[in-house]
């Protein structure tokens, strides 16, 4: 599967279809537009950037209240909320 990848690259080239300044909000962005339009996970992705917590640090260090309350414009911010302190977890523990 990656070769597929690296030829589908080498052939046309870095396409940035997905919006994002870093590849982690590309993966929280991936997480919060899960049963949602674009619209919705732009303000929430904005919250986070806005009170410096876009970072996996930071996130497993908010409560998951607070994180659910700051997506709740993504919807389904408790099922969220976990998911994204999962991904954190896993890129910690992983590098």
């Amino acid at each position: 599967m990656t070769w597929l990848l690296e030829s589908l690259l080498a052939h046309y080239g870095p396409q940035h279809w997905w919006p994002g300044d870093t590849q982690f909000e590309i993966m929280v962005g991936a997480i919060l537009t899960q049963n949602t339009s674009w619209n919705n996970v732009v303000p929430a992705i904005a919250k986070l950037k806005t009170t410096n917590n876009l970072t996996p640090e930071s996130i497993l260090d908010l409560n998951p209240e607070v994180l659910a309350n700051w997506i709740r414009p993504a919807g389904y911010c408790n099922i969220k909320s976990h998911r994204l302190h999962n991904l954190c977890r896993f890129i910690i523990a992983n590098g």
